[in-house]
């Protein structure tokens, strides 16, 4: 089904199919135990709040556009008659009222799954993994990376904690926004938004190494943020044409930057749309990954609430931060 078809009027029943599990074949028999056993369950109860949610949410749309059609009518009849002139720009309030009332009950299903069904899914990483739409990661530790933009407010959502082979793994979706004075008026400008994620270290890094996405020798060389930090030079083309390295010891950085941790991070970029950037600071790596996609959200309303898609896609990022932490020997306390 798709949109149009939903306004017109089709069908709407339950499904129970959705497009199947997809996992590394060594995991696969286990990954899918997990599914049924703690989230197989759940698609029974939300595939049928699924089917209300879009009855309800149809019903909403066409008594909306009626309300907002006898609205326009009264507005024109009266304009012609000359008893009022009405600004055309009020007709706005309506419209947003009611696609507010009539968006929630999806609004509410999503809630409900989020926080139903994605705990679940999160508790396959481990039984120390939490999935908290509303907590949020300390913004002071996030600004001592060097990595965030300036801005004037930040809005977090969607926290996930847990931790592989001892290394802590804290996730959580930025919004950072800054108002811009511009012809006369204020506007809010996006400065980032997408994922920060903390990957904890058992070893303190010696000094203050950032990648980020290249935007130009110059621009980065001078930048305030970077002071303190000088260019590092790698071996890799490919890298230095997709990110600049700024770090206060120049060992430690190529210590770090191995081969094997470049690719797997262009790996995890690739996920991403190749925006991606991080720090190693004191005993943390941050990983910044800009995306205007809300990374802990369901697909689409029409299809099965299975919730196949989610776990998979979710397994697939989370096995790429697990392969870093390997890389990188986060679990391990040696030198450097």
């Amino acid at each position: 089904m798709n949109i149009i078809n939903f306004l017109l009027g089709a069908k709407l029943k339950p499904k129970r199919r959705g497009k199947g599990l997809s996992a590394a074949p060594e995991e696969l028999e286990l990954f899918k135990a997990h599914y049924e056993e703690h989230i197989a369950p759940l698609t029974r109860l939300f595939e049928k709040e699924r089917i209300t949610c879009l009855t309800t949410l149809r019903k909403r749309i066409y008594t909306s556009v009626m309300i907002l059609a006898v609205i326009v009518l009264v507005a024109l009849l009266y304009s012609a008659k000359g008893y009022v002139n009405l600004p055309w720009p009020l007709l706005l309030l309506p419209v947003v009222v009611l696609s507010w009332w009539a968006y929630r009950p999806v609004k509410e299903y999503k809630a409900n799954v989020k926080h139903l069904v994605f705990p679940y899914i999160f508790s396959y990483f481990g039984d120390d993994f939490i999935f908290n739409p509303n907590q949020r990661m300390s913004l002071p530790l996030l600004e001592l990376s060097k990595l965030l933009p300036d801005y004037d407010d930040a809005h977090f959502d969607d926290y996930v904690h847990g931790s592989h082979k001892g290394v802590a793994i804290t996730i959580n979706e930025l919004k950072l926004t800054k108002e811009v004075r511009r012809d006369k008026r204020t506007e809010t400008q996006t400065q980032f938004q997408g994922v920060m994620v903390k990957l904890g270290s058992h070893k303190a890094f010696k000094g203050h190494t950032v990648v980020i996405k290249n935007r130009g020798g110059l621009v980065n060389f001078f930048s305030d943020s970077f002071r303190g930090l000088s260019r590092v030079k790698l071996e890799d083309p490919r890298f230095e044409k997709q990110f600049d390295v700024f770090s206060t010891d120049q060992i430690e950085a190529r210590y770090l930057l191995t081969v094997s941790f470049m690719e797997r991070l262009q790996e995890l970029a690739s996920l991403f749309d190749n925006k991606i950037q991080c720090a190693f600071y004191a005993d943390s790596l941050l990983i910044m990954l800009s995306s205007r996609d809300n990374r802990f959200e369901l697909g689409s309303l029409f299809q099965p609430a299975t919730f196949e898609y989610e776990f998979s896609q979710i397994n697939r990022e989370m096995k790429q931060l697990f392969a870093m932490i390997d890389i990188l020997k986060l679990d391990q306390k040696i030198g450097l």
